[in-house]
């Protein structure tokens, strides 16, 4: 799992002007083979859609992403129908590192629960194939990518790895969490890291998702204050009401 503050791609897309926003010009999907060189895209309207490229020895079919930032108050981040195939010709495993990363988060309470889950669906497999997801989030609304060091909030990592046996098979990437308090009412970032680790002639396809959500307890908190306050104006109403004059 490697992320890293990423302040030279962010002034490289505001300067070529690859979006319209700066949340949307800070929405980056990053792509790495066995610590090569790092391929990126960058979103637009919210959205990450690209099909059908190399990067050291996968292939990528296709890789859709989208954010909400700014648009909502349970903001997410993920990425969808993710296709990944090694066509190293060997069955050596190699490492193909995925990085997804927005800034402009509006938060929605505090504190807030980070959490980042998935599902790797094994394909063509051979045993020891595994799938490590990771989340990470920013209250300083910081950009982060794929090497070290990382966002100052994350989750642990959760791993899906190929026993053996029939494919396909699916695996879930198991719910991992924690929480932080964002800055006030300034936005955040948030993102997070897929690492694939493959033997030549694998495929996999994948989703994931990163949210995050008020804690319960804040949640429990609101309710309890929004029935409070039901309480109140309903004693008020009644205390307002006349009593009937006696004949």
């Amino acid at each position: 799992m490697r992320f890293k503050i990423l302040g030279s791609m962010v002034l490289a897309a505001a300067a070529t002007g690859l979006a319209a926003s700066a949340a949307q010009a800070n929405f980056v999907a990053q792509f790495s083979a066995d610590g090569g060189p790092i391929t990126s895209f960058t979103g637009s309207g919210g959205y990450i859609s690209q099909s059908n490229f190399t990067v050291g020895s996968f292939s990528i079919g296709n890789y859709t992403a989208q954010s909400d930032s700014g648009t909502s108050q349970s903001p997410q981040i993920s990425a969808f129908a993710v296709n990944v195939t090694n066509t190293n010709p060997s069955t050596v495993t190699d490492v193909l590192d995925i990085n997804l990363w927005d800034t402009g988060f509006a938060p929605s309470g505090s504190p807030l629960t980070l959490a980042g889950s998935g599902s790797v669906t094994f394909n063509v497999a051979i045993k020891g194939d595994s799938a490590t997801f990771i989340s990470g989030a920013d209250p300083a609304d910081g950009q982060f990518s794929l090497n070290p060091p990382g966002p100052p909030v994350q989750t642990a990592s959760s791993t899906a790895t190929y026993p053996g046996g029939t494919v396909p098979v699916t695996i879930p990437l198991d719910q991992q969490t924690t929480t932080f308090s964002p800055n006030g009412t300034n936005p955040f970032s948030m993102g997070n890291n897929l690492e694939l680790s493959l033997a030549g002639g694998s495929n996999v396809t994948l989703s994931y998702t990163t949210t995050a959500v008020p804690e319960p307890a804040t949640v429990a908190l609101l309710a309890v204050g929004g029935l409070g306050l039901l309480v109140r104006r309903r004693k008020s109403r009644e205390l307002k009401v006349e009593p009937r004059r006696r004949r």
